[in-house]
């Protein structure tokens, strides 16, 4: 079974991801919603393979 890898985009850097490195889902989307205090347009990715994807949206409160 491949490994799933999270990373950080913004669509105001296409093709710029940030891999997360070793974090699970939960931990992932925790560091993304800490990201957007600083940068709001930051969504969550993932990649088992070489290419990116956009993850589900992340639901707030």
């Amino acid at each position: 079974m491949a490994r799933i890898e999270y990373g950080i985009a913004s669509p105001s850097r296409p093709g710029d991801v940030e891999p997360l490195g070793r974090l699970n889902r939960q931990a992932s989307e925790a560091r993304v919603a800490d990201s957007r205090v600083a940068w709001p347009d930051v969504y969550l990715v993932q990649r088992t393979g070489e290419t990116w994807t956009p993850v589900t949206e992340i639901e707030e409160d």
